[in-house]
């Protein structure tokens, strides 16, 4: 009696691995971790750049809020006309309504485009 071989088909366990199959499998894993390794260093020296910059923005804004307060008040800018102050606007030809003997004269500067 012939003995009965299991066809590959049949066969039971794990399909037998080759050599070239392992190493395609262990240069894609290195390739893998190697580009993991790569993106991790970018990233923590992209991490370590802005938290220079905050540090040096956060010292700017310090001395910018140091050097505010330490000018006294009448060196400050001011924020428009002194609504104290009497102004001289030559007004001779210009278009103008109402007697040119009034007391009070508004003069008004405008730009169309």
């Amino acid at each position: 009696m012939p003995q009965n071989k299991p066809s590959p088909s049949t066969a039971s366990g794990p399909p037998p691995v080759s050599f070239q199959g392992l190493i395609s499998a262990l240069i894609i894993a290195a390739a893998v971790l190697g580009g993991a390794l790569i993106i991790r260093s970018a990233l923590q020296k992209t991490t370590d750049q802005v938290s220079e910059m905050r540090l040096a923005l956060n010292d700017t804004k310090q001395a910018l809020v140091a050097a505010a307060q330490a000018r006294p008040a009448a060196q400050r800018a001011p924020s428009g006309p002194d609504p104290n102050r009497r102004y001289t606007v030559n007004t001779a030809g210009a278009p103008a309504k109402g007697p040119g003997s009034a007391q009070v004269k508004i003069v008004e500067f405008s730009d169309f485009q």
